[in-house]
């Protein structure tokens, strides 16, 4: 190096170090700290575990302001300007999630969160309107009270500041911004009483008229809607003598369209198919759900609601798998495989 680029290193140098005692930029000192946190309870999130990160979305003015995403969940520090501020949280970031599609979250009426389009190798929707949608994922969101920052906050926080010394942080006024997560998905839980069943091998079913849209700052779901599979059962023998059981099938959901809970007028069905132990012998149903939901008063944790609905009983099973040879192997199989084309059989509940 030469002597003259070593002096000119040095000025550089000195330069950027004197620059770290200059004032920070305008928009940083005319701006504060506050402090938004998150007020989560133990039934909102599954098995007591907490999301390991939250996105919240500033709203200033009535104008989006900014995104921060950060891994401190309980409660995080901003630095806003003087405005009036609104913000909606949700857990994780888009990014997050496989199987939603977010949308207008830069709008603070507009933004949503939608279950994807799926394909299944079995099913085939009944009409070009009907959409088969994936099962959502678990996800929280919150919305603030509006909550105010002025140009006075601002000077007597600069002159506190200034008055106890350089480097020193205090705090005249504290903005605490208050947010009160909450699941907006539920758990949809089907259960089927069957005789005969020693027949069973595997079950799915598909559910239409299910909601694929939830608005995130309305807290609600929107008209949109799709079909959702259930591919996944378990069997429980209520009476070995007479060979008497049920099926329960759960999947997630976002409820019914338009933040609607269950009601008589709902003209959603249930198809259900059966895979008897032959491995060839396919029976199929389809139940008229109407108002046969029912919203139950604990839903487990982490979910919004829990739906509960209920063909039969263990005196009047709600299907009768034929008797039929078994193929070497037999035994119930939890998870569904591709199977040969059903053939739907009409039944009032």
């Amino acid at each position: 190096m030469t002597h003259k680029t070593f002096i000119f290193a040095l000025t550089i140098a000195a330069i950027l170090v004197a620059g770290c005692s200059i004032e920070p930029p305008l928009h940083l000192r005319q701006s504060m700290e506050v402090i938004v946190k998150v007020l989560w309870k133990a039934e909102v999130y599954p098995d007591g575990v907490k999301p390991d990160g939250v996105t919240l979305y500033f709203f200033r003015d009535g104008e989006f302001y900014m995104k921060h995403t950060t891994s401190q969940v309980d409660s995080c520090v901003v630095q806003l300007e003087p405005g009036r501020y609104r913000l909606y949280m949700i857990s994780q970031s888009p990014e997050e999630y496989w199987k939603m599609e977010f949308f207008d979250m830069e709008d603070f009426e507009q933004a949503r969160v939608s279950v994807a389009e799926t394909k299944s190798s079995w099913y085939s929707t009944r009409s070009e309107s009907e959409l088969l949608i994936n099962n959502p994922e678990v996800m929280t969101a919150g919305v603030s009270d509006f909550f105010e920052v002025t140009e006075d906050m601002i000077e007597r926080q600069r002159l506190a500041a200034t008055k106890a010394g350089e480097g020193t942080k205090v705090y005249y006024y504290t903005v605490l911004v208050p947010v009160n997560p909450r699941s907006i998905v539920s758990q949809y839980w089907v259960t089927i009483y069957s005789d005969n069943v020693d027949m069973l091998r595997s079950v799915r079913a598909s559910t239409t008229g299910m909601a694929r849209t939830f608005e995130l700052t309305k807290d609600k779901t929107n008209e949109e809607e799709g079909t959702q599979l259930i591919t996944e059962w378990s069997l429980t023998v209520d009476d070995e003598e007479h060979l008497i059981g049920h099926l329960d099938g759960r999947v997630t959901t976002f409820g019914f369209p338009n933040g609607e809970l269950p009601n008589p007028d709902r003209d959603s069905s249930l198809n259900v198919s059966t895979l008897l132990i032959d491995n060839k012998t396919v029976q199929s149903y389809k139940f008229y759900i109407g108002d046969k939901i029912k919203l139950e008063d604990n839903p487990p944790q982490g979910y919004r609601y829990l739906y509960r609905i209920t063909f039969g009983s263990i005196f009047e099973p709600a299907i009768h798998p034929e008797r039929v040879r078994p193929e070497d192997g037999g035994g119930f199989e939890a998870q569904v495989s591709d199977w040969n084309e059903e053939q739907d059989v009409a039944i009032e509940m």
